[in-house]
């Protein structure tokens, strides 16, 4: 089974929270380049005509979710709009124009349909020029859940966390010491039933103690001074 990433989920709930209107619709804009831009150009030109859309009266409410999209055809950056407030299409498209804007397109979409706009956040496949770049943002204060308040929950992120809180050296060193990949392993060790840090010869290296111990005959059977999770809990299930 294939999980999404956390941006994607937080993104897909938020979703959730746009208002439909009395026909279960949403309003969802996409707002285009005349040319090739690079993307930090693309969000200077769509702050400034968001800036200036909201200094309106009329439009100084307008809030919702955007959505970052790199053409698959060549044409440049897009930007996708979720929202449940109403805009006059010729405001709006004469606006986006003057702020160095090209076409404009608006569609209502059933309530039930806005993860379409997920789609464009999947890892795999992106730009290397949205590198340091928020694929999707709130706007006007658009009551948005926040990734760092998603929390993910699966035997892998319950392995991790608890060999974070418990997995000590005898040199004091702990598990953040580990680089990203090797703490990968060390959750596999733990789910194949194996003790941690199993292969992990570079961490057992880490100190002239360490480096004792393995010149020792038996000296891996002295490394079981961690707690290891029961099998138990290495093969619970994912709570629905």
């Amino acid at each position: 089974m294939i999980f999404p990433t956390k941006s994607k989920y937080t993104f897909d709930e938020s979703c959730r929270l746009v208002r439909p209107n009395a026909e279960g619709k949403v309003i969802m804009w996409t707002f285009t380049f005349a040319e090739v831009l690079d993307v930090s150009e693309g969000r200077r030109r769509w702050s400034m005509f968001l800036r200036k859309l909201r200094m309106r009266k009329r439009y100084s409410a307008f809030n919702g979710l955007r959505v970052f999209e790199l053409h698959p055809g060549g044409h440049g950056l897009h930007i996708h709009v979720l929202t449940s407030c109403s805009l006059w299409i010729k405001d709006v498209l004469q606006l986006w124009q003057a702020c160095g804007g090209g076409r404009v397109g608006v569609l209502p979409i059933a309530a039930d349909r806005t993860g379409y706009l997920g789609k464009y956040l999947r890892k795999q496949g992106r730009s290397e020029c949205f590198k340091g770049v928020a694929m999707w943002r709130a706007f006007g204060g658009f009551p948005a859940l926040k990734i760092k308040d998603t929390k993910i929950e699966s035997n892998w992120t319950r392995i991790y966390a608890y060999l974070r809180a418990t997995a000590r050296s005898v040199c004091g060193l702990t598990f953040d010491k580990l680089k990203w990949h090797e703490r990968q392993q060390a959750v596999c060790n733990v789910e194949r039933g194996l003790v941690w840090f199993y292969g992990l010869a570079r961490f057992a290296q880490q100190s002239d103690i360490w480096h004792d111990m393995e010149c020792k005959p038996g000296w891996i059977d002295n490394l079981h001074l961690f707690p290891c999770p029961a099998p138990a809990f290495a093969k619970c299930g994912i709570p629905d």
